[in-house]
């Protein structure tokens, strides 16, 4: 039998490719476990660390096509093919749901397709020709059933009513990930095996090219772990250290409750106005927090709420004395603009409507300020109840351009980055438009940067002055 030098050379360079894989995949894993969400939207490195995956996981592909293609294993190369091209695909279609909410509701459907070729694939291993190489067997025989409880969870999350679920669906699947990630090692063996048989053949030398490849990927490869590792650490140890972090701002910041006559509950934040005169009146900030805040604590509001942060400081406490307004969304709702749910915005409202009971507020200065989740709450409340506010600050949020007509005559000041992936930058384009086109005049400032803008609209000159500046004259 000729020796091939090629075919010593892949096995090889596959075997390398696999490892780097395993290892990449579950280097992968834990980011998510660490950071979730985060690392997605928020961390610079996410970009060149998917590039990384997919420039190896697709020298996988070739490599597994190549072999069962001079193996003559037809049945497990369409297979395959099939399943490579469907995961190529889910991959480009999350990588563009992040920043398109339209195509975020396909990918739970895509990674169900996923699942569903990739058990076809595994059936075929332990069913047709590739059957009788040990290795592949147990790939396919090992693979099937951990894709068909994997399939089983994401169809049991995807329909179920109750939101704790899906968040421990999600915790069980990164587990099953892990033992469908380390079932590669068989393609290893299935690789060490064929070298064996060649190893008493003529010899072949090493291809300096792929030599060059396996050095080149494994430099890069260190470095991207290192970063990516440190990286979602450090989202973690935020993501840990809301509540501690909240306790140190609570200050003078009461904790109330407000219930209406449907037993409806909304936990909110209020900080008095310094020195509070019950004869004077005072404007009412209300600050709509971002997705960091959700929860039914009445605490952690008080970190994902940059602009109250800074108007309770004692030197913005004197400047601006106002009534500074923190309600809490829950989780799984909001404060409207996000699809068609109004989300605790009523609620909102009707709060307001029982503080200006209790306290001596001036109902032609209420203001609404918002980031992210806020900032949609922020778009939409204008736009519901125009008639309550005096200003407005969205800041990388979206709103409803079909009501802009009713946000002409509100001082509008919106904020947004130009590469932000959480919150598309053309949403808030298209409301500043829209006011626009309808006979408003809202101020925009656009920065160049992602979603985590507040350092540079904190540092924006004026923007605290413009908004107490503002008041309704009808």
């Amino acid at each position: 039998m000729k020796v091939k030098f090629d075919s010593k050379n892949s096995y090889e360079f596959a075997n390398f490719l696999l490892g780097l894989l395993i290892v990449l995949s579950l280097v992968q894993i834990i980011v998510e476990a660490l950071a979730g969400y985060r690392f997605y939207l928020f961390s610079p490195y996410y970009e060149p660390w998917i590039i990384l995956l997919i420039i190896v996981s697709t020298g996988v592909m070739l490599l597994l096509l190549w072999y069962l293609r001079i193996k003559n294993y037809k049945i497990a190369f369409i297979a395959f093919l099939v399943t490579s091209v469907t995961s190529l695909a889910f991959t480009l279609l999350a990588y563009l749901a992040l920043s398109d909410s339209g195509l975020q509701k396909l990918v739970p459907w895509a990674f169900v397709i996923l699942l569903c070729t990739g058990i076809i694939y595994s059936v075929s291993l332990f069913t047709s020709k590739t059957r009788h190489k040990r290795w592949l067997f147990w790939v396919g025989a090992i693979g099937f059933p951990l894709e068909l409880i994997l399939l089983g969870l994401q169809l049991w999350a995807m329909n179920t009513e109750n939101a704790a679920i899906p968040l421990i669906i999600g915790k069980v699947s990164l587990w099953i990930l892990v033992l469908i990630n380390l079932n590669m090692i068989f393609y290893i063996l299935n690789f060490k095996e064929e070298m064996d048989i060649l190893k008493n053949e003529a010899k072949a030398g090493p291809s300096n090219l792929l030599t060059g490849i396996r050095v080149g990927l494994s430099i890069v490869s260190i470095f991207a772990v290192f970063i990516v590792l440190n990286s979602a650490s450090s989202e973690y140890a935020w993501e840990k250290g809301k509540e501690a972090r909240s306790k140190l701002m609570v200050g003078d910041f009461e904790a109330k409750i407000y219930v209406n006559a449907k037993n409806d509950t909304l936990r909110y934040r209020l900080l008095l106005p310094k020195d509070y005169d019950s004869k004077t009146e005072y404007p009412l900030v209300v600050n709509l927090h971002n997705g960091g805040g959700v929860g039914t604590d009445n605490l952690i509001q008080l970190d994902a709420t940059n602009t109250a942060q800074l108007l309770s400081t004692a030197e913005n406490r004197e400047k601006y004395p106002a009534f500074i307004f923190l309600p809490q969304s829950p989780t799984n709702s909001g404060f409207g603009g996000i699809s068609d749910d109004p989300g605790v915005s009523g609620l909102v409202f009707e709060a307001m409507d029982q503080l200006e009971k209790e306290y001596h507020i001036d109902d032609k200065r209420r203001y609404v300020v918002g980031m992210s989740t806020g900032g949609y709450g922020a778009w939409y409340f204008i736009g519901v109840k125009p008639e309550k506010f005096a200003a407005a600050i969205p800041i990388c949020g979206g709103g409803d351009p079909s009501l802009a007509a009713r946000m002409t005559h509100i001082p509008i000041w919106a904020f947004h980055g130009k590469t932000d992936k959480s919150v598309p930058v053309h949403l808030t384009q298209n409301m500043i438009k829209a006011i626009r086109e309808a006979g408003g005049s809202p101020k925009y400032t656009e920065f160049s940067a992602g979603h985590l803008i507040w350092g540079k609209v904190q540092s924006t000159p004026g923007y605290l002055d413009w908004l107490f500046a503002q008041k309704r004259t009808d």
